[in-house]
């Protein structure tokens, strides 16, 4: 298992192969359905985004400690952003489920799976978090999100190699 910092990930990303488990730790951004469609008709993408790890995070509750659950959410909902978030250098995605592996093998990125069902694990390895665009989307704004060995599987690597 390869502990991973997501700073140094732009530099590992083409060593990683699918079905490889690593503990990512670092500043991670949280973005779903909702966020990545005002980000798409606002033809907007934040410099903040650019080189980062986007995790679509499933819709929970956010208290002062930050989420009371951060799982994964269904990512195939969000393949039709890929193109939008490959283009503005987004490294990876995190989710669960199949992805398409032909965007992911044409910008040579990488889709990291999260274990469903895990929420409260993944919570609590969430040392940092702050909302940080589209706040009135509540849980589903983007959040900026510190980490602390998220275990992850790859599930798609930059050659098109999945584990589906």
């Amino acid at each position: 298992m390869k502990r991973i910092q997501a700073a140094h990930f732009k530099g590992i990303i083409n060593k990683l192969s699918a079905g490889e488990v690593i503990l990512l730790s670092g500043t991670i951004y949280s973005a779903r359905d909702a966020a990545l469609n005002l980000l798409e008709k606002e033809k907007v993408f934040p410099k903040f985004l650019n080189g980062s790890i986007i995790f679509h995070a499933g819709p929970t509750e956010v208290n002062n400690k930050g989420f009371l659950s951060c799982g994964p959410t269904t990512s195939s909902r969000m393949d039709r952003y890929l193109e939008m978030l490959f283009e503005n250098d987004v490294l990876a995605t995190v989710g669960k489920g199949e992805r398409d592996i032909l965007v992911h093998k044409k910008f040579r990125r990488i889709y990291l799976t999260a274990i469903g069902g895990c929420g409260a694990i993944y919570g609590r390895k969430i040392t940092e978090l702050k909302s940080v665009m589209y706040e009135k989307l509540g849980s589903e704004s983007i959040f900026k999100m510190k980490i602390e060995h998220f275990p992850l599987i790859v599930a798609i690597d930059v050659k098109g190699n999945s584990i589906y």
